[in-house]
Order: structure tokens, then sequence, then C-alpha cells
């Protein structure tokens, strides 16, 4: 499949109807969720959204710039905030909704299905990298952070930054290979038995 460019090149033309960029975007999504990377076609895009290939092409040259503007267009949409919850529990199962509504089944089935394509193009890997490493590292600090002002945590509690790998990978995990969602139950589970203890130990 040709991967001319990160960005998904636009055809200069009749100003573009916000619709019709919406759903092809949404289909290619489903397309990546269900059937990987390497199956996504225009011709199915075309068949799936009912759009004609001639609407496509005039946005994108190929199948390839579809799937990296519905990806970024995804990626875009990530909630990034983490309101203080006034405990480190309770900010640590805020973090751990956040990333199961990340990571929820579709995407998580959409994002294990682009690893082994983002291995061959580095940039489509950074792409992804990026906008998770975000909001994993980001938000995981503030959290610690918040606990140690509040007096919950020792200083050193912010030498944890793997932790919130664990978590991610945990939730990922729930959602890929078990085909679950990452309950509150299964979360309280991670949260009690894993972070809590583990960032208590820094002392």
């Amino acid at each position: 499949m040709p991967n001319p460019t990160l960005k998904g090149a636009v055809q200069p033309g009749r100003p573009r109807d916000k619709a019709l960029d919406e759903t092809i975007l949404r289909v290619t999504l489903k397309l990546l969720a269900e059937t990987g990377l390497e199956s996504v076609t225009m011709a199915k895009i075309c068949r799936l959204s009912g759009i004609p290939a001639t609407s496509i092409y005039r946005r994108y040259p190929d199948a390839y710039s579809v799937i990296v503007a519905a990806i970024e267009h995804d990626l875009e949409m990530m909630q990034m905030r983490l309101p203080d919850q006034g405990s480190l529990r309770a900010d640590l199962l805020a973090f751990g909704e956040l990333i199961a509504r990340t990571l929820n089944q579709d995407r998580a089935r959409m994002l294990a299905g682009m690893i082994l394509p983002m291995h061959k193009d580095p940039r489509l890997g950074l792409l992804v990298a990026r906008k998770l490493e975000d909001l994993r590292s980001r938000l995981w600090r503030s959290i610690v952070e918040r606990a140690i002002e509040r007096g919950e945590l020792h200083g050193d509690a912010l030498k944890t930054q793997p932790l919130d790998e664990v978590a991610q990978i945990m939730i990922f995990y729930q959602a890929v290979v078990r085909q679950k969602p990452s309950t509150q139950d299964f979360l309280c589970e991670l949260i009690d038995n894993v972070l809590i203890p583990a960032l208590a130990s820094r002392r």
C-alpha cells in the first residue's frame, strides 16, 4: 500500500462537505477495527460509506492517506483532561476510566492490527505513540504530584513512572486478548492491588 505522506493530501476544488468527510473517516476507522490496516482499500471505503469514489479521491489520493487522516481525527477526539478528584484513589480510578475509554475494544483492536504496519512505517507509529504517550505520562504525573501535595505519597513516588505503562498494558490486554471491557471492578482491583501498593512503597 503506498504511503507518500503522513498527512492525507487534499485535492483543490470546491468547499468540502463536512458530513462527507466525517462519514469517510468513520467508515475507515470501522474498517481498521474490523479488518486491520492492510485490508483497508478505497473500494471498501466507497462500498461501506456509499460515497462515490470520485468524491473520496477529491479529498485523498489513496487509501493510506484516508487511513492516516482517520487515525489523526480519532486521536484528536480523545479527551485529555483529568480534573482533581480529591484523593489519590479517586484520581487513579478516573485515570483508569479515561484510559479504558481511550482504549475501548474497537480502538484497541484497531491499534493491535496496526502493530506490524507501524514497524514498517515509523511515521505512523510516531503519530499514534506521541498521542498515547502524552495522555499516559502527563496525566499520571499530575495525579502523583497532587497526591504528594496532599501528603498521601512521598516525593519519591514520582520515580514510579513505569506504573502508568502497567495500567495501560493491562487495560489494553483486557480489551484485545480477553475481549472484555475494563469494568469498575477490574479497575479497582488494578488500583488497590497494584498501583497504590507500588506507589506507597516509594519511601
